[in-house]
């Protein structure tokens, strides 16, 4: 009977693959369904995103589906209030068999309602509406004793709703779209892992602009690739980086966890390092609180800054796990 290659034997070429995958050339516009770029799960938040190789909650689907393996059943809901009236709401299930198959279900919507469109002198027209949602299937499953992958498919619906003139304007994009990772425990207390987004995803927009009227247009998903790394070098204390790249950007993203007490956990990390929107990158923070000393209920809170309004925004999730 033939041996199966060992796991360690599958790392290099499977992270080859992601890194070509990922290497595609795109045009410099890529910008479409930037609501997904925001974060859901307050934990990856308050980490400075960097997620890819921790992914270990209900939100593994979104950070990296290859975690998924390692996660017990969990439900996450967040929320996010944005400046300028900006909403974003998340719910995430995630659930592992025999810690071989994981399986996860994410769905986010982001939008803002009940803006006033104006003229030129200033009369209003009317609301502009946007609403945006995504819905993710995602599956991860084990090949060895070391070595997870994972894929998420997703499907992406947005729609903006504007007056002009005496009528409104209606339009729609689609896509649909799947992200694959994989996560590689290299140790006792480290995990290497890797993520492709956005695998040849476009959104397709459709306008109504009146008298039975349509125009369409595609507008690309950046494709991105997340390269990441954990470290535990205490029980109680967790170090973590991601290096995040796509055609428009290449950050880095690093944050620490350091567990206080069976009921709090503290975490602060460092957003988006050497981007064009500034080089220092911004701070972000947030804790875990397990009021009945166990992981069966979590309440968590983060802190970050909200790259389109001044402050910072705040998010709120609580967490059952089962």
């Amino acid at each position: 009977m033939r041996t199966p290659p060992r796991p360690r034997s599958l790392f290099p070429p499977l992270l080859l693959l992601l890194v070509i995958a990922a290497s595609r050339p795109a045009p410099a516009a890529d910008f479409a369904a930037a609501f997904l770029e925001v974060g859901i799960g307050e934990r990856a938040i308050g980490l400075g995103q960097a997620f890819t190789a921790v992914a270990d909650d209900a939100s593994a689907g979104y950070w990296n589906p290859a975690g998924l393996v390692y996660v017990d059943g969990r439900v996450l809901l967040s929320h996010q209030p944005l400046s300028l009236d900006r909403q974003h709401l998340s719910i995430s299930f995630a659930l592992s068999i025999r810690d071989e198959l994981g399986f996860g279900l994410t769905m986010i919507h982001a939008g803002v309602d009940d803006i006033t469109a104006r003229d030129a002198t200033g009369m209003p027209l009317g609301d502009i509406d946007d609403a945006n949602n995504a819905y993710l299937v995602s599956v991860g499953r084990a090949i060895g004793q070391r070595l997870a992958v994972g894929v998420s498919m997703k499907v992406i619906r947005q729609q903006i709703k504007a007056p002009v003139g005496s009528r409104s304007t209606l339009g729609e994009g689609k896509a649909n779209g799947f992200d694959l990772g994989m996560r590689y425990r290299l140790g006792e207390h480290t995990v290497l892992a890797a993520v492709v987004r956005n695998l040849k995803t476009e959104l397709n927009w459709k306008v109504d602009r009146g008298n039975q009227r349509t125009s369409s247009t595609k507008d690309a998903m950046p494709t991105t690739l997340a390269v990441g790394a954990s470290h535990r070098p205490l029980p109680q204390l967790l170090v973590t980086a991601d290096l995040v790249r796509n055609n428009l950007d290449t950050v880095v993203n690093a944050g620490a966890e350091w567990q206080v007490s069976p009921v709090l956990a503290l975490r602060s990390g460092l957003h988006a390092v050497g981007g064009s929107a500034t080089d220092a990158g911004s701070f972000t923070a947030g804790l875990t609180l397990r009021p009945m000393r166990q992981d069966a209920l979590q309440f968590h809170y983060a802190f970050a800054t909200d790259p389109v309004g001044n402050g910072g925004r705040t998010a709120l999730g609580i967490e059952v796990i089962f």
